[in-house]
């Protein structure tokens, strides 16, 4: 058994050169967010700001563009009906989709399209989960060659292996292994005490607070896993960091605080990462 602490996150992390400059630091993509769910694009979007992508852009449709313009100042966006997103993935360091962005035949067919065209780490969280979920989806990752990280929490990994929910709570290791295995993938399932897996190795994660405990945080950790990779850390210990800096935010909190929004966490990322150095 494998635990993400302090010390195995000290042997990964690097910290900045100090000459370095935003296109060292990779270029994110956030295909997340729809009407009536622009908060899950914003929380995306910023926890790769907040941890380091040299640059990020949020993929929207009409509906919600104008309304990503006023929130998002940090970040660049891209109008998905009036560009194709698939003629211009080569600037991309990393994709992340999912979070809020609506299970539709236009997403499910963009989806389908990025695995078999994009060549960089793709990162699935919440509406892609459950996309993948239907129609034999799940099936594409047996086939795609490059990395592919997914993000459930319980329910969502119950659609996915078609397994009850406390089934997967009394076997999560075995349950995750027999997974990563079968479709070729990196594994992060969502719990107290969090999972992280590839096909040599399972890591539990020691970080996180009940504080943390509302909606919009996963949408928080799927950007901040994006950014990682997109600053050239291996998929896996992209994922290891993410989930380590995600957790280890909230508990920041979890002395003075009862809970915690995602915007806190936001608020507080870049200095509980810069503290990994000390």
């Amino acid at each position: 058994m494998n635990f993400i602490d302090l010390e195995y996150v000290k042997g990964i992390y690097r910290p900045r050169n100090p000459e370095s400059y935003k296109g060292d630091f990779g270029h994110t993509l956030i295909l997340c967010g729809s009407r009536g769910m622009v908060g899950a694009g914003f929380f995306s979007s910023m926890g790769s700001v907040k941890s380091g992508s040299g640059l990020t852009s949020l993929g929207s449709y009409r509906d919600t563009f104008n309304i990503f313009s006023v929130k998002l100042n940090e970040v660049m966006l891209i109008n998905l009906d009036e560009i194709n997103i698939l003629e211009n993935l080569d600037k991309f360091s990393s994709i992340v989709i999912g979070s809020g962005f609506g299970v539709t035949p236009k997403n499910e067919h963009l989806l389908k399209e990025l695995f078999l065209t994009y060549k960089n780490p793709i990162v699935v969280d919440a509406d892609g989960l459950t996309i993948l979920s239907k129609n034999n989806n799940i099936d594409l990752l047996k086939d795609r060659q490059d990395p592919t990280i997914l993000t459930p929490h319980y329910g969502e990994f119950s659609r996915l292996t078609n397994l009850d929910i406390e089934y997967i709570k009394k076997n999560r290791e075995v349950v995750a292994k027999e997974f990563i295995q079968k479709y070729n993938c990196i594994l992060l399932l969502k719990d107290h005490r969090t999972l992280v897996g590839d096909k040599e190795n399972i890591f539990i994660n020691t970080t996180g607070d009940s504080v943390m405990a509302t909606g919009g945080m996963g949408d928080v950790l799927s950007g901040i896993i994006g950014s990682f990779i997109s600053q050239k850390y291996s998929p896996l210990d992209a994922t290891i960091l993410g989930t380590f800096f995600h957790g280890k935010a909230g508990e920041y909190f979890s002395a003075t605080h009862y809970c915690v929004t995602p915007t806190d966490i936001l608020d507080i990322l870049p200095k509980i990462i810069k503290e990994t150095e000390y």
